[in-house]
């Protein structure tokens, strides 16, 4: 075995226990409802996605805008993000981006999240995947598409961004990645090289917050979700990218509130906005 064939085996390796550690290492699941493996079938495929079917706070949900409840004791969400190498992985579901560095995974920043009492937490940036079409809704639209940013504290305990997308102008973030997400659609996993994320913690203000679940199996709850309250642009050509290496959409329904508060942060002295161009 020759030393680059080792690498790849072994960085294929750490993405499979990283993949595999987001969705509990269980039984595979699908997203086609009505099927025995589909979203309203995922608590009954293993105990340890009894959540699924059994929380009382799971994720995503339609936010109400005029429901959400100002919070002035949360705070901008502050970021930095480093250029890292990462990874493309197609895992027949969805399209997932890890951070790795000589083989091993890395994560390639933080996120500063204060509480509704005002603590503040600090989550580090474990990897990025996507969801077709958007898995929040604001107001009972649904958006095209939904990138999440994931990360995880030392307890494991999570925090995710969820950024919208509207077709429209170029999102640069996306032209670096053009030539392996074309390369995604031959092979599941794709060595993407350097990339760029610093316009990934592009501050837009204001966001929803609110306390769900992964959105995928084991559905844990305890889940920090913030949704940023102005969504972002990109092309026909870079969503199709973004899409075709997936045989079918990748969306969980919309799950009940049960009395969950939804808060809203805006800056101060700023003009409240939230998805103004829909």
């Amino acid at each position: 075995m020759t030393v680059s064939t080792w690498a790849a085996v072994v960085l294929l390796s750490s993405l499979t226990v990283a993949l595999s550690h987001e969705e509990g290492g269980g039984p595979s699941f699908g997203y086609t409802p009505g099927t025995p493996d589909g979203p309203e079938n995922w608590g009954k495929l293993s105990p340890a996605y009894k959540a699924c079917n059994e929380g009382k706070a799971q994720s995503p949900i339609d936010i109400v805008t005029a429901s959400a409840i100002p919070n002035p004791n949360l705070d901008t969400l502050s970021r930095v993000y480093v250029p890292c190498n990462a990874t493309l992985h197609n895992n027949g579901k969805d399209i997932v981006m890890t951070f790795e560095r000589d083989g091993e995974p890395v994560m390639p920043g933080s996120i500063n999240i204060t509480t509704a009492d005002g603590t503040v937490k600090v989550f580090r940036f474990k990897m990025v995947h996507w969801h077709v079409p958007a898995e929040h809704s604001i107001n009972g639209k649904r958006f095209p598409l939904e990138l999440h940013l994931v990360h995880a504290d030392d307890h494991g305990d999570k925090a995710v961004v969820g950024i919208l997308y509207k077709i429209g102008k170029p999102d640069p973030f996306y032209d670096q990645l053009t030539e392996k997400l074309r390369e995604l659609k031959e092979t599941p996993t794709v060595a993407a090289g350097m990339v760029e994320l610093k316009s990934l913690q592009k501050r837009t203000g204001s966001y929803f917050r609110y306390m769900g679940s992964l959105t995928t199996p084991p559905c844990t709850e305890n889940v920090v979700w913030n949704i940023l309250g102005k969504g972002r642009e990109m092309s026909q050509e870079q969503f199709e990218l973004i899409t075709a290496p997936l045989p079918h959409q990748d969306n969980r329904p919309p799950q009940p509130l049960n009395g969950r508060i939804v808060a809203f942060y805006n800056p101060p002295n700023s003009t409240i906005s939230h998805y103004t161009y829909m």
